[in-house]
């Protein structure tokens, strides 16, 4: 796994429109791509979800354990996808309907 900064850093909109005709069209591809990766991170269990019925359930009658995953800080989904954007590693394309889909 890479090297996780949790800095804040300021992005010029200078930046995003020099890598799309319109600033909008980026806001979509990095939104798009961050929901992409919290998909992707999901089927490599490396979000926990849970349903939260069945869980309370569980905890009237069981007494507390401990957790089965370990934490792992990660960048957050959209800063990465962001970074991925302004390093020009995405290609994106159209489909129907204007349906974003990445190369």
């Amino acid at each position: 796994m890479e090297d996780i900064h949790m800095s804040v850093e300021t992005i010029h909109f200078r930046d995003m429109d020099d890598k799309s005709e319109d600033i909008f069209e980026a806001a979509i591809v990095i939104g798009k791509r961050a929901r992409q990766i919290i998909s992707e991170r999901i089927a490599r269990n490396e979000i926990v979800t849970f349903d939260r019925d069945a869980e309370m359930e569980e905890m009237e009658f069981v007494e507390e354990e401990e957790p089965e995953h370990e934490y792992v800080e990660m960048n957050k989904a959209t800063t990465e996808a962001l970074s991925e954007f302004l390093n020009d590693e995405l290609e994106w394309s159209y489909g129907a309907d204007h349906e974003v889909f990445f190369d």
